[in-house]
């Protein structure tokens, strides 16, 4: 089972495009795949930060502790050098969360070169949650639409809870992917039945990409 890391900062002001740039830096010499993006219309966006969010893939349960011994070998060596590399300095809080894949786009490249990523957190009925992946499985490759998309489950945080992701090559096809969405009202029904409450989204501008 796939999941992915992502390392989640909160720059100082005036220190988002610096720590944008180190946090691609840093993935291009240790030579791993992943992204970047800028929150551009983060939730409570009155009462938070801009966020600077690095997402790295990881290929099995395997990969994720092989990365965590790197992280922590040798007197957590890797976070000493995030200091020295001034990373930590720039940022106001730091942090690593962890996700499990529970479905995605079949063809991860898809021929598209994306721009937005949107991030939407749903909390599920406890006891349903395997019923929520199901619809949100067979939804996400139901919808003809130029878009990747991925649903998982936080590792962290409330233990009945999706994150669905989409990304998309413009904000006019984010929009056109929402409508296709919204629009199919059997699908919604079904999701009105599965939910706890309201969701929250979360949108970011990729401004780094190498999945190679």
């Amino acid at each position: 089972m796939p999941y992915f890391i992502n390392t989640i900062r909160t720059p100082k002001p005036g220190n988002l495009p610096l720590v944008a740039e180190k946090v691609q830096q840093s993935m291009e010499q240790m030579n791993i795949p992943g992204l970047v993006s800028v929150s551009v219309s983060p939730p409570g966006a009155t009462q938070n930060d801009f966020k600077v969010v690095g997402v790295l893939p990881m290929a099995d349960a395997d990969a994720v502790e092989a990365f965590h011994d790197q992280v922590f070998s040798n007197n957590m060596s890797t976070l000493k050098h995030s200091a020295r590399s001034g990373i930590s300095d720039l940022c106001s809080q730091e942090n690593l969360s962890i996700s499990r894949v529970v479905a995605r786009s079949e063809n991860l490249e898809n021929g598209l070169n994306p721009k937005y990523i949107n991030r939407t957190f749903v909390p599920v009925k406890v006891g349903k949650l395997n019923d929520m992946i199901d619809l949100l499985s067979e939804w996400g490759e139901s919808i003809d639409h130029p878009y990747i998309y991925n649903v998982s489950v936080p590792m962290g945080d409330i233990i009945s809870q999706v994150r669905v992701t989409h990304m998309v090559e413009s904000f006019s096809s984010l929009e056109s992917l929402n409508e296709k969405i919204f629009s199919d009202t059997t699908r919604m029904g079904k999701l009105g039945e599965l939910i706890a409450g309201s969701g929250r989204r979360a949108l970011g501008r990729i401004t780094y990409r190498n999945m190679s």
